[in-house]
């Protein structure tokens, strides 16, 4: 699939949210970006695959989850103009355990590691970028660990949209039983905990 200037746009303003790139850096970027297309339903990576791209998506909700004992469990959802990829996998190179799939029809841009290292290791720029990337994705990562170890359900709530920087990103357009799997709630809870916040 042919990689056009909104997906560059939409990679530019990703990057300067974390860093200053100079345009013949990210012009080298682009060089290596690839685009692909999932229709609604589609898995993106199986568990048992190997994660060997970091991904943005440009168009649609993209989630991510586990089962346990024969249940999806959330492990996050990516709305259009935010990063994804097995983390797990891709560092180690061992088979993911986690699955990826399109709950709306979706499109993605990405680059593969092996350019990600090759440029990182070319440029200093790229380094800075990327540490400040996963400084994020950290951040974002505790933030959900720590809303998620109140057993009260309001109080999760309201710790999503406080803490959690891409609460409002995931509740655009993202159906309630995927954000409440994401909060460890039952659908149930989710529906009164919404409705509590919004009066």
């Amino acid at each position: 699939m042919k990689v056009e200037e909104s997906d560059f746009n939409a990679l530019y303003h990703f990057f300067s949210s974390s860093a200053t790139l100079e345009t013949e850096v990210f012009n080298k970027m682009c060089s290596h970006l690839k685009k692909k297309q999932f229709l609604k339903g589609e898995p993106i990576l199986r568990a048992g695959e190997i994660e060997t791209k970091s991904s943005l998506v440009t168009k649609g909700i993209v989630h991510q989850f586990i089962f346990d004992d024969d249940v999806a469990i959330t492990t996050n959802i990516t709305p259009q103009g935010l990063p994804f990829n097995s983390l797990k996998s891709y560092i180690e190179g061992s088979p993911s355990l986690e699955i990826q799939e399109a709950i709306t029809d979706v499109e993605i841009i990405y680059l593969e590691k092996k350019d990600m290292e090759l440029l990182a290791q070319e440029n200093h720029q790229v380094s800075y970028l990327l540490y400040k990337i996963h400084e994020n994705i950290l951040l974002d990562r505790e933030n959900r660990m720590l809303l998620l170890q109140y057993r009260n359900p309001q109080k999760r709530f309201r710790l999503f949209h406080e803490i959690v920087e891409r609460s409002n990103w995931i509740l655009d357009g993202t159906p309630d039983k995927y954000i409440a799997s994401y909060l460890n709630m039952t659908p149930q809870q989710y529906s009164k905990e919404k409705r509590l916040f919004c009066m």
